[in-house]
């Protein structure tokens, strides 16, 4: 009865038995209803978007639950600024594959279980802290001001050294750093000797550089405006390489003061948010439904090549967390600072352990995930940190997530636990 089942439904996806039939891959990520009809449904015919059925259930199972009609969104305040990035959210990241939410019952994930972690499909999810059993947890505003200052730096670390907690030195090593990269550091350059005598002279430079990404992308004008746009016209890596120079252009120009660049800035908040949804999607895509990096197979293998590869991909996979966590931040830092609230922008997986981003080889990168650990947590379920580790255990990326996602005072105590610095410190340490 099975081999004719599947004979048949091989030969005519509508005649698939309806207990063996899935939503579509768009459908099911937006939560919305789907007829089911192939090769393409109803609805994403309406949309226009790519319509993609899988054979297996490729993310989790557990809903959203729907909330009640005349309920609105919570805003955060300025007494814990990042609540909002612990409620429920948008369609607009719904719209880009966020896959539904996951819990890890511990929270974190031991990499001696799944070698290849980070290229499972349940760890590429938009997380929303749906029910909320306590209130979120109260950040100070001075925590949140700490992580402005704490990207500030790391952006004159990429400068200085070419790498930095938010770029790694070694991600581009295949493809060269892209032209719209290279503007942005050249930019970052010019911008680091600004002073009272240049200032309208940097600020054009930098003006005229953000204008030039804008360009540059021009030709994907659909893209510009709607995040769930099929965007198989760029690679990941390019969606990276954008959202990276936007990210650099957007935090000089609303954060440094000019209020004629800040009001400009503001007008590229969305698609900062639009082109971070596109790139979420791509790797999304990448991992759960084109299977690109193979990611179980190069860790079986014992050669210098694999580990290498296995490596590079790590490096791209944790630079896109890294980035949509510092755009999705920096974001509602700012509303949070202009109005006192800020939309929801949920929340992701990074990987918290010292020493694996800054390993400065793959073989070394690998020595380390097969002695430890690597930390690899939700920021609104990483309470067990403070319990398994110390500061020395987290990375300088990781500890900046947790300034504004755990709970201050706790945070104090567990620095102080372990250490005679304090959290400011410890951001700021080389």
């Amino acid at each position: 009865m099975d081999s004719l089942i599947s004979k048949d439904s091989s030969s005519n996806p509508d005649r698939i038995p309806a207990m063996r039939r899935r939503a579509c891959i768009p459908c099911t990520s937006s939560k919305r209803r789907c007829d089911m009809t192939r090769p393409s449904c109803e609805r994403c015919l309406d949309k226009q978007v790519a319509c993609r059925y899988s054979s297996a259930r490729l993310y989790a199972r557990r809903g959203i639950k729907s909330k009640p009609s005349g309920v609105t969104e919570p805003e955060a305040s300025l007494n814990s600024p990042f609540s909002a990035l612990f409620e429920s959210g948008d369609d607009e990241c719904d719209e880009s594959y966020n896959g539904g939410n996951y819990h890890r019952s511990d929270g974190a994930t031991n990499s001696s279980d799944s070698p290849a972690w980070f290229l499972q499909a349940e760890h590429w999810v938009i997380h929303y802290h749906e029910d909320r059993p306590s209130p979120p947890p109260y950040v100070r505003s001075s925590a949140v001001r700490q992580y402005i200052l704490c990207v500030k730096k790391w952006l004159q670390q990429w400068v200085e050294c070419g790498h930095c907690p938010m770029i790694h030195k070694s991600l581009f090593a295949d493809t060269k750093l892209p032209p719209c990269l290279q503007d942005a550091y050249a930019a970052l350059a010019v911008y680091s000797f600004k002073n009272d005598k240049n200032e309208d002279v940097v600020m054009q430079h930098i003006e005229d550089k953000a204008n030039s990404l804008l360009e540059e992308h021009s030709a994907h004008q659909d893209l510009l405006i709607d995040p769930f746009v099929p965007s198989c016209s760029l690679t990941t890596v390019q969606h990276l390489a954008r959202v990276l120079a936007l990210i650099i252009y957007q935090f000089i120009r609303l954060f440094d003061g000019n209020i004629r660049h800040r009001a400009q800035a503001e007008k590229y908040i969305p698609l900062l948010k639009s082109w971070t949804c596109q790139l979420w999607s791509s790797v999304n895509i990448d991992v759960t439904v084109q299977n690109t990096f193979g990611g179980d197979y190069l860790i079986s293998q014992e050669n210098a090549d694999a580990t290498v590869k296995l490596w590079r991909t790590w490096l791209l996979m944790e630079s896109v967390r890294r980035a949509w966590k510092v755009s999705a931040y920096m974001r509602c830092i700012y509303y949070v600072f202009r109005d006192g609230t800020a939309p929801c922008e949920g929340t992701i997986d990074f990987t918290a352990r010292r020493g694996l981003w800054d390993a400065t080889s793959a073989p070394m990168w690998r020595r380390l995930l097969e002695q430890k650990d690597p930390l690899f947590a939700v920021p609104f379920e990483s309470a067990w940190l403070l319990d398994a580790t110390t500061p020395k255990d987290i990375d300088v990326f990781g500890l900046a997530t947790m300034s504004i996602s755990v709970d201050s005072d706790k945070l104090d105590s567990w620095i102080a636990n372990s250490s005679d610095m304090h959290l400011e410190g410890l951001l700021m340490a080389t």
